[in-house]
């Protein structure tokens, strides 16, 4: 089988898994209930949800703009990058995983700077600093999940104690046990595959560059912070008053499954788990889903922004 039909595989494969759970979840809701709750949600809330999407995007751009240290970079601006980002949201409604717009991203990057291997590099390292600011803000919210995830093990996992402590460790320590694994990986790699070797080269340019990658996390955690009281004002337009403390670390939680979970831009696992977590707080599945649905189309309504800058050539 080719690489190409494999990938085709892999996309038919998420979109499917999308697809499966969102129809299960909407075969067990009252869907009138569901119907009646989205048409009710209060607009007033509109602008403030619009606002926080964009200003999550712009900080993204700064904190882009922040990671270009190579070569032609110079004369990139951040209304360019933020371009960039609304245009790679637009391509998310199409390609699976809420990370797939990151490809436009890197080719328009590479086009403009003439680079792109540097393009990735610096790419990879906005995505990166956002995942790690991510997976920090997270760890709370993992914590207070721990027994919702271990109850989604095969029984004869979950029964063994230690076998739910080495999934525990997994949770709370995967994600850079991971990430030292691949970068170390590469270098060896690169040895035999010149593309893997220059990219190494690449992202190795920045050992020394810590006051721009401190930099990075630390607006990672703003651009969170927009993400997550996007989401709180989506609920409160529906006269959901959720606790600032379990938003503030369950919305993380949620994007962080999303990023790894197969899927089309989260469609399906995002409404599953908003239904999980927030049953937790007294919130209805039917009213869960609609906040789920609602926050997927404000999303989709200003990625058409990017669609728009897309067709008109603006993110070239």
């Amino acid at each position: 089988m080719t690489e190409k039909n494999k990938s085709l595989l892999k996309t038919i494969a998420k979109i499917l898994i999308s697809v499966v759970l969102f129809a299960v979840i909407l075969l067990n809701i009252d869907r009138g209930e569901l119907v009646k709750n989205i048409k009710l949600a209060n607009l007033s809330f509109a602008p403030l949800i619009v606002l926080f999407i964009l200003m999550n995007y712009f900080v993204g751009a700064i904190r882009w703009k922040n990671l270009l240290i190579h070569g032609n970079s110079e004369h990139v601006r951040v209304p360019h990058l933020m371009s960039l980002y609304l245009a790679g949201a637009f391509f998310n409604n199409f390609m699976p995983t809420s990370i797939g717009g990151d490809v436009y991203k890197m080719y328009g990057l590479g086009k403009r700077i003439k680079n792109n291997v540097d393009a990735f590099s610096a790419t990879f390292m906005d995505r990166f600093t956002g995942v790690m600011a991510l997976v920090l803000i997270s760890y709370v919210g993992l914590v207070q999940t721990f027994d919702f995830w271990v109850g989604q093990l095969p029984a004869s996992i979950s029964s063994n104690s230690t076998y739910v402590l080495l999934f525990r460790l997994v949770l709370l320590f995967g994600f850079w046990i991971c990430i030292a694994f691949g970068f170390y990986s590469m270098k060896f790699i690169g040895k035999k595959v010149k593309l893997v070797q220059k990219v190494y080269d690449s992202l190795i340019r920045y050992k020394g560059h810590y006051s721009a990658i401190a930099k990075a996390v630390g607006l990672s955690f703003v651009v969170q912070f927009f993400a997550i009281f996007t989401q709180y004002f989506v609920f409160k337009s529906l006269g959901v008053e959720l606790p600032i403390s379990y938003a503030l670390f369950i919305f993380p939680v949620v994007t962080l499954a999303s990023f790894m979970i197969p899927s089309l831009n989260g469609i399906g696992v995002q409404d599953a788990l908003y239904i999980q977590f927030f049953s937790a707080v007294g919130v209805s599945s039917e009213i869960a889903l609609s906040a789920s649905i609602i926050y997927h189309l404000f999303r989709l309504v200003v990625s058409l922004f990017g669609g728009l800058l897309y067709a008109m050539g603006k993110a070239d």
